[in-house]
């Protein structure tokens, strides 16, 4: 997990195959411009939340996009 390892066709691909899927989803994943272009048809609710790692004392703001679809 992490910049770099995923590229566009791959989104493309998973938003795809969520649209298929003869069932409900949840996906949550970084709040970026092209996350939102992408997954565009399916709905997108965004939240604020502070990531922190292990037990270190610094925290980090960040958005995420909490994606669902199906039926």
């Amino acid at each position: 997990y992490g910049a770099g390892l995923f590229d566009r066709v791959e989104y493309e691909q998973m938003a795809k195959v969520l649209g298929g899927l003869r069932g409900r989803f949840i996906l949550s994943i970084n709040d970026v411009p092209q996350i939102r272009r992408i997954f565009a048809g399916f709905t997108l609710r965004p939240v604020r939340l502070t990531y922190t790692v292990a037990q270190s004392p610094k925290s980090y703001p960040a958005r995420e996009l909490i994606i669902t679809g199906g039926f």
